[in-house]
């Protein structure tokens, strides 16, 4: 049995034993040295190290997008001294002693062990192909060259390992077949289109073959839709090759950051490392496209700049004092805040499965860590579920893009709908910490307005409770995170306790071209460490938030709830997927049925939570069905999976003569919420936000495929990485009923039904993100940008079992336990009936922290509860 003979030992029927303390409680009681709020440290001989990295990463501009200079000619991407490399051996791999070009270090200077480890295996020999048989090799290699216009490394060995170990992105359209299948289908299609083996043709008619598919977008191509022919191929290329170094040295991107991190973050500002571009003018004639005249501006709330400074004062000052006393996480990490301190697991309590917990939760993202850390605290026996892996940041978390994978959700999902959503890597978490691991630090506050939606515009839904009601719980979750940023004068205006971050060049640029249409723009509010906090470190501005924080900075569950909730007596069960909520004779949730280690156990408990986000959680409620409730648990009105929400999130991206370098500094830095509510002269409902954002080279590869390019035109215009500038807008899209989670035909690894996500946007929804789009396009041309492009995508979703004020509308009530079953609660993002135009987690888990509250205080209410 899991967890047998464990260190808190085994608990039967109601009898509870004495509780032990945890030895990292007693530790926090002789810890009191910490330095005060906001103190950042001097990082010893800094100076010393910034003088020798003139040996870091080269910037090439090799291949079809190079403007070639002379060996001799200042700003030539090959270094400062003009010194070439073999290809594919960047000098970013290789020591100082290293003499052959052909010898690279162990461990590439100034990276962490794990990067290295990922990023070497990319540049050393290849493993013979797995998955490709020869002649499907053939005609792959031609295409992938294609593509990517005869890239100088390998990249077909890299797609074949993918494929081979079927290591998708997590999803596939419903019109798709698997992506190992769908490839091997394509490859046959393009010999058919040849009449004989596609690699024969001449590079013209095979380009020509390759760019029918691309020019069809949406018709069939041998019976598939040729735009989702076309993003397969482009997504498995872009991520094989500007995964690799020497695509990084082509554009100018500086490659991993930890642990060293950055330190001039405005425009063309440079470290000591970085060389100059080898030209600053676009190689593309400039966008003329006039600038619409300026929105009128609004006053988005009155405070005097005194005022504001002196409620920042005063959060910054409480905020450590006030944090430590409901929740200890920052200060039982490891000394030097690296990582994660193993003795909390290694002293973790466990129980038995037939031990009747108080409170069994699934899923330890936003919502199910926060409510295991406060549960526990009240003195509840509490067991957390978690599908994936107990992370440490440090031997786990990697400064890479495509080395991050394993940080999502990637088991299968089918997608369909007018608009299908991608999924992955789009707000859907894998293991402890969940889709807070790698989201961008984004924590706004919704505004009073989006609780009552209907009542005030027509649209979307009332919420069963008020802004009023969350006002406590936001402030709390803004110290424990902590939030940094400036006095927010938008919604209800409020301090943060910890002062903004620098502003990057990204941010510049937003600030500049909002400054010129008079709109409001604010640093901030990121959930990333400004100054010291506990033994949290200060942020070092590296780039890679989305790919988990190896430094601690940056706030997921991982680190600011976790290590309080086993401090006092949690159990976090990884590597558990729970597969049904069982029922007990009395009609009240009894337990979960979970697979660990290839066995099937049911953990026993008097109230269960789950907390699996909007996609798992309705998923598991439909494949829970039971006599009760034959078409899913809770489902009696039809309710659960429907109603789910996805932010129109359009990004938009300038290029200038100046060297943005948007990869460095946390991707979200500046923001406004000038247009985030309904307004009279605007024909459309509800509104949306904007903040600058930063894509690295494999998302910016994908945005820039999207405007049609490829082959040689792509290298072109990622060769400009370094020029570009991006905004993102987040538009609220409307509830409908019909965008729903179902259950697919097919199963998973483990035999259940996979989830099936349809989405389809109403005319709102595209006028709001038309909108956007212009509003985006205007910033930055108002900001100097000679060329402007816009690609279309979704994040942040919400709903599918959503918070209403009786069952017929909803699925849960205010307290968030279902109407259906009311020792069941639900404990997630999928509660909200609406989703405003912020990004959610810090909602979600004020929602939580206010249900934990209500369960706290009415644990006698007669439900199966501690007695």
């Amino acid at each position: 049995m899991a967890g047998a003979g464990g260190r808190g030992g085994r608990r039967r029927g109601r009898a509870r034993p004495a509780r032990r303390q945890h030895p990292a409680a007693a530790r926090l009681r002789r810890d009191h040295r910490q330095r005060p709020p906001g103190h950042v440290p001097a990082r010893p001989g800094h100076r010393r190290e910034a003088r020798r990295l003139g040996d870091g990463p080269v910037q090439r501009r090799d291949g079809a997008a190079a403007v070639r200079a002379a060996a001799d000619e200042p700003g030539r991407r090959d270094g400062p001294a003009g010194r070439r490399t073999a290809p594919g051996v960047p000098r970013c791999l290789r020591t100082a002693t290293a003499s052959p070009a052909t010898t690279c270090s162990p461990r590439p200077r100034y990276w962490d062990r794990e990067t290295a480890a990922v990023v070497l295996a990319r540049t050393g020999p290849q493993p013979p192909l797995r998955f490709f048989a020869p002649a499907e090799e053939a005609t792959a290699r031609a295409l992938v060259d294609l593509l990517l216009d005869h890239p100088d490394v390998p990249l077909l060995p890299m797609i074949d390992a993918r494929l081979a170990e079927r290591q998708t992105d997590g999803w596939r359209y419903a019109d798709m077949p698997e992506d190992d299948e769908a490839w091997r289908r394509t490859l046959r299609a393009l010999d058919d289109d040849a009449d004989g083996p596609f690699a024969a043709l001449t590079e013209v008619q095979q380009r020509a073959l390759v760019g029918r598919v691309r020019e069809l977008h949406g018709e069939r191509w041998h019976g598939l839709p040729a735009r989702h022919v076309w993003s397969l191929w482009t997504r498995y290329a872009c991520t094989a090759y500007y995964a690799h170094p020497t695509a990084w040295n082509e554009i100018g991107f500086g490659g991993p950051a930890h642990p060293r991190g950055y330190l001039r973050l405005g425009a063309s500002l440079r470290e000591p490392w970085e060389v100059a571009d080898a030209h600053s003018h676009p190689p593309r004639p400039p966008d003329h496209q006039p600038v619409r005249p300026p929105p009128p501006a609004t006053d988005p709330g009155r405070h005097s700049r005194l005022r504001a400074a002196a409620a920042t004062v005063r959060a910054n000052a409480a905020a450590e004092r006030e944090v430590r006393r409901t929740n200890s996480s920052a200060w039982l990490l490891p000394r030097d805040g690296r990582g994660l301190d193993h003795a909390l697991l290694r002293d973790m309590r466990r129980y038995d499965d037939r031990d009747e917990v108080d409170l069994l939760i699934v899923g330890c993202g936003a919502g199910g860590a926060t409510l295991a850390q406060r549960m526990a605290r009240h003195g509840w026996s509490v067991v957390v579920l978690e599908a994936g892996p107990f992370w440490d940041p440090l031997t786990d978390w990697v400064s890479d893009e495509a080395g991050s994978h394993h940080l999502y959700w990637t088991e299968p999902r089918v997608i369909s709908g007018a608009d299908p959503v991608p999924l992955g890597a789009n707000n859907s978490g894998r293991g402890v910490g969940g889709s807070m691991v790698h989201f961008a630090g984004y924590a706004p506050r919704f505004h009073p307005s989006d609780f009552h939606t209907h009542a005030l515009d027509g649209v979307g839904a009332d919420w069963p409770i008020d802004y009023a009601d969350l006002r406590d719980s936001y402030r709390r979750l803004e110290y424990e995170l902590p939030v940094a940023g400036q006095y927010w004068p938008w919604g209800e205006p409020h301090p943060y306790p910890h002062p903004p971050h620098p502003v990057g060049g990204n941010g510049e640029i937003f600030l500049r071209g909002a400054a010129a249409l008079g709109i409001q723009a604010r640093v901030g509010p990121v959930a990333i460490t400004s100054g010291r906090f506990g033994r949290r470190p200060h942020c070092i501005y590296r780039g890679f938030c989305l790919q988990g924080c190896k430094v601690n900075a940056k706030a997921s569950p991982l680190i600011t709830h976790v290590p309080d909730a086993l401090a006092h007596g949690a159990e976090i069960r990884a590597d558990s997927m729970a597969t049904a909520v069982e029922l007990g004779p009395d009609g009240l949730a009894c337990g979960v049925r979970y697979l660990r280690g290839g066995r099937e156990h049911l953990q026993q408990a008097r109230t269960v939570a789950v907390a699996g986000y909007a996609i798992e959680t309705p998923r598991l409620l439909l494949n829970s069905a039971c006599p009760r409730f034959p078409e899913g648990l809770c489902n009696e009105h039809d309710l659960v999976g429907r109603y789910v929400m996805v932010q129109g999130a359009p990004q938009t991206s300038g290029r200038f003569d100046e060297e943005i370098r948007a990869y460095k500094a946390p991707p979200p830095e500046v923001s406004t919420e000038q247009y985030y509510e309904t307004g009279p002269d605007r024909p459309y409902k509800r509104g949306f936000t904007i903040q600058n954002i930063s894509p690295l080279p494999i998302t910016w590869a994908e945005h820039v495929v999207a405007q049609g390019h490829w082959g040689a035109d792509l290298r072109a215009y990622l060769s400009d990485y370094v020029h570009w500038a991006t905004l993102g807008a987040m538009a609220e899209l409307l509830p409908q009923p019909d965008n729903r989670v179902t259950l697919a035909a097919e199963t998973d690894r483990h035999g259940l039904p996979v989830a099936e996500f349809a989405f389809s946007q109403c005319e709102n929804d595209r006028r709001l993100i038309r909108a956007a789009r212009e509003v985006m396009e205007d910033i930055l041309r108002a900001a100097g940008a000679s060329e402007v492009i816009t690609i279309d995508r979704y994040a942040h979703l919400v709903g599918g079992c959503r918070m209403a004020a009786d069952h017929w509308s909803g699925v849960v009530d205010h307290r968030l336990r279902t109407f259906a079953v009311p020792n069941l609660l639900i404990t997630d993002g999928s509660v909200l009936p609406t989703q405003g135009s912020a990004n959610p987690a810090l909602t979600i888990m004020a929602l939580v922290d206010r249900a934990a509250g209500l369960l706290a205080a009415g644990a006698r209410s007669g439900l199966r509860a501690p007695s």
